[in-house]
């Protein structure tokens, strides 16, 4: 979503700048529009629906794919209680997605991992299932309880090699899992 006042005074009403980062502002600021970082899509009347965050969108073979949507889909399912859905580097299709999960006490990590994306091949399009899941005890949040994505791995891990990581990508086919 790009913002402006107008094609004459595109700031006027906006806040004058990130504090002490120059940088930054001239970059939300391209071309006279500001940039909003939030994907949006449009309906027929006219009305705008916040899809995700443009840093939470995955990028998989050419489609846009909302970490959250994904989220959504997973945490309706009785064995999750806790997920985030990350983008993680793939030689083929540019990004592929990842599902970290915390499973209510009891769940057996294995089982559930071809469950959660037999679900979630049901429920989405067959290239927004995880290609990737890996299960941890917590994850990193806030004090209100927001999940810090960024914080899940540390700085420059590619994640795909960690151990526990489940590869599911060969299940991702169009018409069945």
């Amino acid at each position: 979503m790009l913002l402006r006042h107008s094609a004459e005074t595109p700031r006027r009403g906006f806040f004058s700048g990130y504090l002490e980062d120059e940088a930054a502002t001239a970059h939300a600021w391209r071309g006279g529009w500001f940039h909003t970082g939030d994907t949006v899509r449009q309906d027929a009347d006219g009305m705008l629906h916040f899809v995700d965050r443009k840093k939470n969108i995955i990028r998989r073979s050419g489609e846009n794919i909302a970490a959250a949507e994904v989220e959504a889909v997973l945490q309706a399912h009785p064995l999750v209680r806790q997920v985030a859905v990350l983008a993680v580097p793939d030689e083929t299709r540019e990004e592929e997605v990842l599902a970290c999960v915390v499973l209510h006490e009891g769940a057996v990590p294995e089982a559930a991992a071809l469950t959660l994306f037999e679900h979630c091949h049901a429920e989405l399009a067959y290239f927004k299932a995880p290609g990737w899941v890996w299960f941890t005890d917590s994850l990193p949040t806030t004090g209100t309880q927001k999940i810090q994505k960024h914080q899940v791995f540390p700085p420059g891990t590619d994640p795909r090699g960690l151990p526990g990581m489940l590869d599911l990508r060969a299940r991702k086919k169009r018409g069945g899992g």
